[in-house]
């Protein structure tokens, strides 16, 4: 099945409640998937569309899935770990297109959704701490925090574009320097975030 597009996503979350939107749904796989390997994503689209995503439900009661919809949210799952694993960085997150209605600040806010979403997915995954991981990832988590707190401000739109592009390649590269160092540890320091390095005030 081909990649939903965000519109489709964002369809199928409406009618299970729209308890999330689309892009911290994304975060939340990217962040479970970075922390798990042994995920799999008919497990995670059952998870996501019963509203079971810590498994407190896994030996109680059981919440129908459609199979169409389950479907969709599997193939967004194997496209993930696809970009994930792309030598060339294919890897995007998923967020809308901006548009006249929401514009910039729409943008920023469903980047700082993204963020939150990555951030409860590593801890869906079991990172409780990130004590044992490098000073990059570290910094680059708390940095995540800050940017899931962040709010519009109202200046050029020319700067305000520029920042938002490199803020979104920021969390990109940062994402796939966890995503290696968590699921390949041994390897060491990974230099993907560095080159995108921003710094916060």
């Amino acid at each position: 099945m081909q990649a939903p597009s965000y519109d489709q996503v964002a369809t199928l979350l409406s009618v299970y409640g729209d308890a999330m939107s689309v892009p911290e749904c994304h975060g939340v796989l990217c962040g479970m998937v970075s922390a798990d390997p042994g995920l799999d994503g008919n497990g995670w689209a059952v998870r996501m569309l019963s509203g079971d995503l810590d498994g407190a439900l896994a030996n109680g009661a059981v919440v129908a899935v459609d199979e169409a919809d389950k479907a969709v949210l599997r193939a967004l799952f194997d496209d993930t770990l696809l970009q994930m694993n792309d030598a060339e960085l294919a890897f995007q997150l998923l967020l809308p297109d901006e548009d006249e209605d929401e514009g910039l600040e729409g943008s920023l806010a469903a980047l700082a959704d993204w963020c939150e979403g990555y951030l409860y997915g590593l801890s869906l995954g079991g990172v409780k701490s990130f004590d044992a991981c490098t000073p990059e990832v570290q910094e680059f988590c708390g940095d995540l925090v800050e940017i899931s707190h962040i709010t519009f401000d109202a200046g050029d739109e020319g700067d305000n574009e520029t920042a938002l592009f490199e803020i979104v390649e920021y969390v990109r590269m940062g994402t796939l320097m966890v995503y290696e160092e968590l699921s390949n540890p041994s390897a060491g320091r990974s230099p993907r975030a560095s080159e995108h390095k921003i710094t916060f005030h």
